[in-house]
C-alpha cells in the first residue's frame, strides 16, 4: 500500500517520478474550475472522446453530444453507485475510425484522469491495483497464467454497441511494453480455457492489500492514472444530503496503428460509427505532453514463460 502524495500542478518532475513508480499521481489543480481540470490533462497529451462526454471530451462537464447511451444505462457502471470492480478504462475499444482523414485504431486511452467535484455523504473513495506488480508476480510464481494471459483470445468484452473481440488480458504494444486490458463485469466473455486465469486476478489481486492502494479524493483533487498499467475501482456509495460528482477526461494512446485503404479510397463503413465516438482529438487543440513518462507495463520473459507456451499449445488443443 502507498501513501498518496498531492503533487502542486508545476512540479512536473515530481509528478514524472511518482508516475514512473506508482503509475498514478494526485495533483493540486490551480483552481477547482472545468477550464482548470481541461487544461491539466490537456498537458498530458491529445484528448479522446467518450460516448458520455461534452465537446470538449469531459464527462461530468457539459452536455454530452451523444444522448443514445442513456437507453443502457445499466451498461454503464459509472452510472451506478454500486461496488466499481477495479479494471481498465476502454477494455471493450478494439476498432477503427477516421481521425483526421486517417483511418486509425481506437484503443483504450493511456491516461484516464479523474477529478472530484464534490463527494457523496457515505463511501465513494477510490482504489488502484498496480498492473506491474500483478504481472512481475505472475511472472515470478505463476508463470502458466501468465502465459494464458498473454494469449489472444483470452478475453472479449461486449458494451452496448462495442466488441471487442479475441483480446489478452496482458497485451504487447512493442518489444519492451504491455498494456492490461481487464473488466471484472458482465462486459466479459472468457473461453473455457482462459476461465480460471482471468479469475485468478480478481480473486487473488483485486481485494489483496499488498496490492492496492486506497485513494481519497478532496474537491479539486485530480487524480491521473496510467490506464495501460493501473486497475481503477469505487467503492459502493450512498449520496444523502451530498452528491458525489466526478469529472472525467481520457487522454489517447498515441501509439496505436493507422491503416491505409487497399484501393486508396476512404469508405466510411457503419461498423467504425460506434468507435468514432472515442475519436482522438485534432492535434491542434491538444497540449504536448510536460512530463517525462512511458505508459504500461515493463515487459520481461523468462524460461518458466516458454515452457508455460508450450503447455497452454496443448491446453487449447484439448478444448
Amino acid at each position: 500500500m502507498t501513501i498518496s502524495k498531492k503533487f502542486d500542478f508545476f512540479d512536473h518532475k515530481g509528478i514524472s517520478l511518482f508516475l514512473k513508480e506508482h503509475g498514478y499521481c494526485v495533483i493540486k489543480p490551480q483552481d477547482h474550475s472545468l477550464e482548470a481540470f481541461r487544461e491539466t490533462a490537456g498537458k498530458f497529451g491529445l484528448i479522446q472522446f467518450h460516448t458520455k462526454s461534452d465537446e470538449h471530451g469531459v464527462v461530468g462537464g457539459g452536455e454530452p453530444i451523444n444522448k443514445d447511451w442513456q437507453s443502457f444505462k445499466d451498461d454503464y457502471h459509472g452510472e451506478l453507485s454500486s461496488d466499481f470492480f477495479p479494471h481498465t478504462d476502454g477494455s471493450f475499444l478494439n476498432g477503427m475510425a477516421y481521425v483526421d482523414g486517417t483511418a486509425k485504431k481506437i484503443t483504450p486511452p493511456k491516461f484516464v484522469i479523474l477529478q472530484c467535484v464534490s463527494k457523496p455523504e457515505f463511501g465513494g473513495d477510490n482504489f488502484l491495483v498496480d498492473g506491474q506488480k500483478i504481472y512481475n508476480d505472475l511472472l515470478l510464481n505463476h508463470a502458466d497464467t501468465l502465459k494464458i494471459l498473454m494469449t489472444s483470445g483470452s478475453v472479449t468484452y461486449c458494451r452496448d454497441d462495442l466488441l471487442s473481440i479475441d483480446c489478452a488480458v496482458f497485451e504487447k504494444i512493442n518489444d519492451d511494453t504491455l498494456r492490461i486490458r481487464y473488466r471484472y463485469d458482465s462486459t466479459a466473455f472468457i473461453p473455457e480455457w482462459a476461465g480460471a486465469a482471468f479469475n485468478y486476478i480478481q480473486n487473488h489481486y483485486s481485494s489483496n492489500e499488498n496490492y492496492i492502494t486506497p485513494i481519497s479524493l478532496e474537491p479539486g483533487d485530480i487524480l491521473v492514472m496510467d490506464n495501460l498499467r493501473v486497475l481503477h475501482a469505487r467503492h459502493k456509495f450512498i449520496d444523502g444530503n451530498q452528491k458525489r460528482k466526478v469529472r472525467r477526461l481520457w487522454v489517447a494512446d498515441d501509439s496505436s496503428a493507422t491503416f491505409k485503404n487497399i484501393l486508396d479510397q476512404s469508405p466510411v463503413r457503419r461498423a467504425m460509427l460506434p468507435f468514432q465516438k472515442y475519436n482522438i482529438a485534432q492535434h491542434e487543440n491538444a497540449e504536448h505532453s510536460f512530463i517525462e513518462y512511458t505508459c504500461g507495463i515493463h515487459y520481461q520473459s523468462n524460461k518458466r514463460l516458454s515452457k508455460a507456451h508450450d503447455e497452454l499449445d496443448r491446453l487449447v488443443e484439448q478444448y
